[in-house]
């Protein structure tokens, strides 16, 4: 059968996005799949489509593109039919929306058609036709919808022929509030692919959160939790992944519990498993959750989760005290106490974690999909019997083919359907008009674009390299293939061959780098360099790394760039004074770290005015000279007045760096934290602005992870 998924925006980042990308490629095995795009404002979604799944995308707004649907008046003129109560969504919508989705779903073809939300659900009631099943699925539990968005639900749900909510639970709450008489109201949970990297081995001290950054998800609930457990148990840390408009509330409050550099917010991060494994326990504090996307992620990585009891998911997945904790009370004491019970005994840690390795393999996407197909056929079997089967199309035959890849269909487009695609304007995500009358118009892509690699941090701190798509996939290998790293900025690079079944591994000790960034490519013969796209990029073995202490650093943190690349962040240090902790109060800078190949010895903290030279003799006026500290165990420690640099301000803002120096006459030694899988801590370890008279005085790391105090003066700020 030919299945249509109805979706808002396929290139932005959240869970029904990343579900309904799991589900087609599930169903794509047996069936011929669309995912229909009622906006489009990026060049590629965030989540990889799976090639057989052919993409549209109904109203371009990409400023640049050839097709940019942003200066067509009817998208300055505000819709009629999408949802009103849908606020989000609505806002994002116009007649021209309207327009294009009602001649979308006059003329679609497909023997089935699912809207993903309220206002695709208003849609697809008000223009979809007797020709398919009219599909509504609901990641949103009914008692967490608008009172707006539930009095439309309730006007244009009975239209519905089957509405899917992700709960048993909320089903049962759809029927007995919701007038459908004729709808038909089941559940079906989300399917969470296996990872494709390893479970985790459950040995950081590390808490993992997942998820949009808004009220719903009460992360300030898992903060307060945090800082109780901090107090008791000061190795673990809590890392918090997505983005929303709490994120700067949520920042203000780790300033205010003192749990910088501690509590991260990380941002958003895709694929998300690599970091979901990296974690030894995951945390849910929302407040209701339909279903419970991270949850079963966390789950498949191998990570037991500590959640709140809210309606309806977490209840229907976790299995209380097997694969999980429910937290009954949902306050920061009772959620610290579900934590600290994890923390404290390994050995239930690591039995949870095992048994959410298995459990959660129910959630499988063949086996979601599967469930989707019996109830699919079961309704069309039903209608097709019914008094409304002669409104029923003939099956066509571009049916998907019994090998189970998604056919291509070869209907004939009548002058009528012509004239409603070139109206439409139709388009495959490649950016070609698909308007031959021999051809629909969207077709299954064909697998083109970047290079893509996975990469692993080995516990010896090399890397190994895999390609993860290529020519050898259609039978050949990359023999005479291999990956080019190019120091960023210059010529500098070396080339290490990958085996005929794409892996090249980089050696500590063999390979040398030199401090910097390094750009990944492929080299192939005969043609040019390309960068290597990256794709699940493992960096679990640096999060306890420690350094050797009397040996010179060497640290190589892979990373992924703005674009989506891979590149390798380098430090080689001689000597170097590791960051381990920064307690910033409104009046000083306290330091902690470790000493890597330098003798105990007399230390003192140097702060250099940047922008000006660091020889003594030559600007006393640009250095602040203060005691540190070194301990007989390798530490360090010290601590900067913020008044002694506003005494010392020049100009309205002004960054101190600041370096260690040894006794004698060693250089000074640039403060930094190089040793964790962060390989750019500006983004995401903030500290607070404090008040130092007329300045405001802060910590933080420089695009290279040094240390650097910013003194400013409020009225610049």
């Amino acid at each position: 059968m030919k299945i249509v998924f109805l979706i808002q925006n396929l290139y932005g980042i959240g869970g029904t996005i990343r579900s309904t990308v799991n589900l087609t490629a599930a169903l794509a095995e047996r069936h011929q799949v669309e995912i229909t795009s009622l906006l489009r404002t990026a060049d590629e979604p965030s989540f990889a489509v799976d090639p057989r799944v052919a993409v549209r995308d109904l109203v371009d707004l990409r400023p640049g593109s050839p097709y940019f649907d942003g200066k067509d008046p009817r998208h300055s003129q505000p819709s009629v039919d999408y949802a009103r109560g849908e606020i989000k969504g609505y806002l994002r919508c116009s007649r021209l929306t309207d327009e294009r989705m009602a001649s979308y779903l006059t003329a679609c073809d497909a023997d089935v058609v699912v809207a993903t939300r309220p206002g695709l659900i208003v849609y697809l009631a008000r223009y979809g036709t007797r020709r398919y099943l009219k599909v509504g699925q609901e990641h949103l539990i009914h008692d967490g919808q608008s009172p707006a968005t539930l009095s439309e639900l309730r006007e244009h749900g009975p239209a519905l022929d089957i509405l899917v909510t992700m709960s048993d639970g909320d089903a049962a709450v759809y029927r007995a509030k919701m007038p459908f008489t004729r709808t038909t109201v089941v559940s079906i949970p989300n399917g969470v692919p296996e990872p494709t990297v390893e479970p985790s081995t459950l040995d950081t001290q590390t808490i993992v959160a997942a998820g949009r950054l808004t009220a719903v998800k009460r992360y300030e609930l898992l903060i307060e939790a945090f800082a109780k457990v901090a107090v008791q148990r000061p190795g673990w840390s809590l890392r918090l992944y997505g983005r929303g408009k709490e994120a700067a509330g949520l920042q203000d409050l780790i300033n205010d519990l003192g749990l910088n550099g501690r509590a991260l917010l990380m941002g958003a991060h895709s694929p998300i498993e690599t970091e979901w494994a990296k974690g030894s326990i995951a945390a849910v504090s929302s407040k209701l959750e339909s279903f419970g996307m991270t949850i079963v992620e966390a789950m498949r990585c191998g990570v037991p989760v500590v959640s709140v009891d809210c309606p309806f998911g977490p209840r229907e997945i976790i299995d209380d005290g097997v694969d999980g904790l429910l937290v009954r009370e949902a306050t920061p004491s009772a959620m610290a106490d579900g934590l600290l019970r994890l923390i404290d005994d390994e050995p239930l840690r690591r039995s949870m974690g095992a048994a959410a390795l298995r459990n959660a393999s129910r959630f499988d996407p063949s086996e979601i999909a599967l469930r989707y197909e019996r109830l699919f056929a079961d309704h069309l079997r039903s209608r097709r019997r019914g008094p409304l089967a002669f409104l029923r199309r003939p099956a066509s035959p571009g049916k998907a083919a019994s090998t189970g890849r998604a056919a291509s269909s070869s209907r004939t487009v009548s002058p009528d359907r012509l004239g409603f695609l070139e109206r439409l304007g139709a388009r495959t995500r490649s950016g070609v008009r698909a308007l031959l009358p021999w051809k629909a118009a969207v077709r299954p892509r064909v697998a083109r674009g970047p290079i893509t690699a996975h990469c692993l941090v080995r516990a010896d701190g090399g890397l190994t390299i895999r390609l993860d798509r290529g020519p050898w996939a259609a039978g050949k290998t990359a023999a005479g293939w291999s990956v080019k790293l190019r120091r960023h900025g210059t010529d500098t690079a070396i080339e290490v061959p990958f085996t005929p079944s794409g892996e090249a591994s980089l050696e500590r000790g063999r390979h040398h780098l030199v401090e910097g960034r390094w750009d990944v490519y492929v080299a192939r013969p005969g043609q040019r360099l390309r960068r290597l796209a990256s794709g699940m990029c493992d960096t679990r073995a640096l999060v306890n790394a420690f350094p050797y202490l009397e040996q010179p650093l060497e640290t190589w943190t892979p990373y992924v760039t703005e674009q989506g690349d891979l590149s390798i962040a380098v430090h080689v240090r001689t000597s170097h004074a590791e960051v381990t902790d920064l307690v910033s109060t409104p009046t000083r800078l306290t330091v902690h770290g470790l000493l890597v190949n330098l003798p105990y010895g007399p230390l003192t903290l140097f702060a250099q005015r940047r922008g000006t030279t660091s020889e003594p003799e030559k600007a006393a006026a640009d250095q602040v000279i203060l005691p540190a500290q070194a301990h007989l165990d390798g530490r360090f420690s010290c601590a900067v007045p913020y008044d002694r640099l506003v005494s010392a301000r020049a100009r309205e803002h002004e960054v101190w760096d600041l370096y260690l120096c040894p006794g004698g006459d060693d250089a000074p030694i640039r403060l930094g934290r190089f040793c964790d899988d962060i390989a750019d801590r500006k983004a995401v370890d903030r500290y607070p602005r404090h008040s130092v008279g007329d300045s405001l005085a802060y910590a933080s790391y420089t695009s290279s992870n040094e240390l650097s105090i910013h003194i400013t003066t409020v009225e610049a700020t």
